[in-house]
């Protein structure tokens, strides 16, 4: 594998080049969201409490740095600023004068009694784009409840939704993934460069209210379907066990299939009406499953991928981070890069867009808190 070098030019322009963005986020779901606006380009100013946003404390750590707040927030500048001193109002009011996009996550309605909501900084730039990220929205009558991503995610239905996954489990798992901040973060830069778009073409400024809940929703399209109407079969797209672990198969299309079936020794069930189409396939999946894991359990996972990728058969391992992060597919694609926080170079992710004629790249440092 090539040493791993930082690929952002500043000589390339970016999609958001010009756009300055004012980020009064802390954790995860705001603070990705403008790592993503500040890999296209955009000038960020990110601004903390006096001793600093809560994610420089949280582990990995290097020294005093958290590898995790570095990932978050390459490519930013940071300053101090106590938002709820007297004269910060007057800060940010002559900030917000120079300033194209505010993103903030304070419960609701702290940026009001700040001073600093939406009516109020529009007085100061007609112009801005804010967006808000909270658990359940700025209204209604469950808004203000407190709201991590593991919280909104059990309150959305998604850990249920993973554990009917699962087969006999009888608990809900505990998640690996913050999904709700992840999806609030993505939602809320969607829309963020379309009111920019809105904005040139329109020449006005909007508010963006967005709920990690609703994010949430917003991606269990077949999940919301099925929890009103009935699918009396649960296929399961997931693990088929081997000598030495698991692989996961999926022989959705009718070649698919037939090749699988010539893969597992099974050449006589290719006319089986139990699969002889897409419907009845899926309605049989489990059992299509069954009999290629009587096939795999006596061979090395290796072998088995070896034999289905020669037949095209969609498959994959089941392997850790660390070892899909060596893929040499992330290495093409520059997908794993490096960035200069206090504690020296530090590997990241890097952004995932590939434009053809712009950049996106995360930018080589990690500002100190000014």
């Amino acid at each position: 594998m090539e040493k791993i070098k930082n690929t952002y030019d500043s000589q390339i322009p970016g999609v958001l080049d010009g756009v300055n963005v004012l980020d009064l986020t802390g954790v995860i779901a705001g603070s990705y969201c403008t790592r993503l606006m500040a890999d296209l380009g955009a000038n960020v100013l990110k601004i903390e409490p006096p001793d600093g946003e809560i994610m420089r404390d949280i582990a990995p750590m290097r020294g005093s740095t958290s590898t995790v707040f570095s990932a978050l927030n390459a490519g930013k500048k940071c300053i101090s600023i106590d938002l709820k001193t007297s004269d910060a109002c007057g800060i940010v009011y002559q900030l917000i004068k120079k300033y194209d996009v505010i993103v903030e996550n304070f419960s609701p309605g702290v940026m009001a009694r700040l001073n600093i909501d939406y009516e109020t900084l529009k007085r100061y730039n007609k112009n801005i784009v804010m967006c808000s990220i909270s658990g359940y929205g700025q209204s209604g009558p469950g808004a203000k409840r407190p709201a991590y991503a593991p919280i909104v995610q059990a309150m959305t239905g998604f850990e249920m939704v993973t554990l009917d996954a699962q087969n006999a489990l009888g608990r809900p798992l505990n998640m690996g993934l913050p999904v709700g901040d992840t999806t609030a973060a993505l939602q809320a830069f969607g829309g963020l460069t379309a009111a920019l778009y809105y904005r040139e073409k329109c020449g006005k400024g909007q508010y963006i209210d967005i709920a990690m809940s609703d994010s949430i929703l917003a991606t269990m399209h077949r999940d919301f379907q099925t929890a009103f109407h009935d699918d009396p079969i649960e296929r399961r797209y997931g693990p088929t066990k081997t000598k030495d672990g698991f692989i996961i198969i999926m022989p959705l299309s009718q070649r698919h299939y037939t090749n699988l079936m010539e893969c597992i020794g099974q050449s006589a069930l290719m006319a089986d009406p139990r699969f002889a189409d897409t419907r009845s396939r899926l309605d049989n999946y489990n059992e299509l499953l069954r009999l290629a894991e009587v096939w795999a359990k006596d061979l090395l996972s290796a072998e088995a991928l070896v034999k289905l990728e020669k037949l095209h058969i969609p498959c994959a391992p089941y392997r850790s981070l660390a070892d899909a992060a060596t893929d040499p597919q992330l290495e093409f694609r520059k997908m794993i890069t490096e960035v200069i926080d206090e504690a020296g170079p530090l590997e990241v992710v890097n952004s995932p867009f590939s434009f053809s004629e712009t950049q996106a790249a995360v930018r080589s440092r990690v500002a100190t808190l000014a």
